[in-house]
């Protein structure tokens, strides 16, 4: 085996050396703890290492890698037999719907709070909306009216006095408003619910977004993603809770 490994080779001498199950991230981080090469020249090696495996295990009747769980995604040798697959459904999964609960939600909120404020793109002050104690439509209905969180952005504060002359006599609006849909785990399962939340709830804004700290592993969450991303117009985050200034 030469210095420089494929992807397969890569994503097998992981799991090889520690014996159990892992997830395409755990694998690459692996990797990159060991200093390993590979012969990839791509620019998302973490997208490229995740199709490798997804591909051979549909196609590859010899593959020697098969998934055993699924939210999140994790992978064994298909050598280990059966009691790997028992062990990983054992393992505690993050994609759990009981954790996109308004409250373990707004536990997220100020961390996504100082993200917006200090990042360049946004500079906007939010708010959290409490959609349960709405009037606006029954009760279970408000969330689909409204955000976790508003945001708006006073640009006027940034301009020069010459600026400020030429925005009011092109009529021009003097601020930008954001809504936010905040879920703690975004997968298949509740992608397209969530998706439609965003944009159900931000017909009013000059920007939506979708906000999530885990995505499930899976190249089709991604282009499903993109997809709907590119048709309707709502972006994607994704939330580090260890570090508000980053997104």
């Amino acid at each position: 085996m030469s210095d420089s490994l494929s992807f397969l080779e890569l994503a097998e001498k992981a799991l090889s050396e520690t014996r159990e199950p892992m997830t395409v991230t755990e694998i690459w981080d692996f990797a990159k703890k060991k200093k390993l090469k590979t012969n990839s020249l791509g620019k998302t090696p973490l997208n490229s290492l995740s199709s490798s495996i997804y591909v051979d295990i549909k196609n590859n009747p010899k593959t020697i890698l098969k998934q055993v769980s699924k939210r999140p995604a994790r992978f064994a040798l298909t050598e280990w037999g059966e009691v790997f697959v028992d062990q990983s459904f054992k393992l505690q999964s993050i994609y759990l719907e009981d954790d996109n609960t308004p409250q373990k939600e707004r536990e997220l909120h100020p961390n996504l709070a100082r993200f917006i404020y200090s990042n360049s793109h946004f500079k906007a002050y939010v708010k959290t909306i409490y959609h349960e104690v709405s009037l606006k439509a029954k009760r279970g209905a408000n969330r689909w009216l409204h955000p976790d969180i508003v945001g708006v952005r006073f640009a006027f504060e940034e301009y020069e006095p010459e600026t400020l002359i030429l925005q009011k006599l092109m009529g021009a609006s003097d601020c930008t408003l954001y809504s936010f849909e905040m879920k703690v785990n975004l997968h298949f399962g509740n992608l397209r619910e969530a998706y439609f939340q965003a944009v159900s709830n931000s017909s009013w804004a000059n920007e939506g977004y979708l906000v999530a700290v885990n995505f499930e592993e899976d190249p089709d969450l991604m282009d499903e993603l993109a997809r709907l991303s590119k048709a309707f117009g709502i972006g994607v985050l994704k939330l580090d809770p260890t570090t508000p200034e980053a997104c």
